[in-house]
C-alpha cells in the first residue's frame, strides 16, 4: 500500500520543511529512539526501597522477644509492616530499629 509524503512543518509552521511516507517516519521515530535508549542510564532507585526487610520470625528474632509479645505489639499498632502476597509481612529494619529507640528506657 502506498502512502502520501506527509508535510513536516518548519519551526514557524508555515511551510512545510520535509515530506516523508509514513515508512520514512516510522524508520526515523524508530532511529530517534533507539539513539536515545543507546544513551540511557536508569536512575537507582531511593535507598528506602533497597532497605532490608525482615519476615516475621527475623523480626522476633531482631527484637529479642517473644512470638506471643511481637504479634501483641502487632495488634495495638506499635509496629507496622507491610503485607507482600496473600499471607506474607515483612519488616524494615529501621522501622524496628525505631520502635526500639522510642522504647528506650532512660
Amino acid at each position: 500500500m502506498e502512502y502520501p509524503k506527509l508535510p513536516i512543518s518548519n519551526e514557524n509552521g508555515k511551510k512545510p520543511a520535509v515530506y516523508l511516507t509514513v515508512d520514512e517516519l516510522i524508520q526515523l521515530f524508530g532511529s530517534v529512539i533507539e539513539s536515545k535508549l543507546k544513551d540511557f542510564k536508569p536512575t537507582p532507585l531511593p535507598l528506602t526501597i533497597n532497605e532490608e526487610h525482615l519476615n516475621y520470625s527475623q523480626a522476633v528474632a531482631f527484637l529479642k522477644i517473644s512470638k506471643p509479645t511481637f504479634a501483641k505489639l502487632r495488634r495495638d499498632g506499635s509496629i507496622k509492616g507491610t503485607k507482600v502476597g496473600l499471607r506474607r509481612v515483612l519488616f524494615s529494619r529501621s522501622s524496628l530499629e525505631s520502635y526500639l529507640l522510642s522504647n528506650h528506657e532512660k
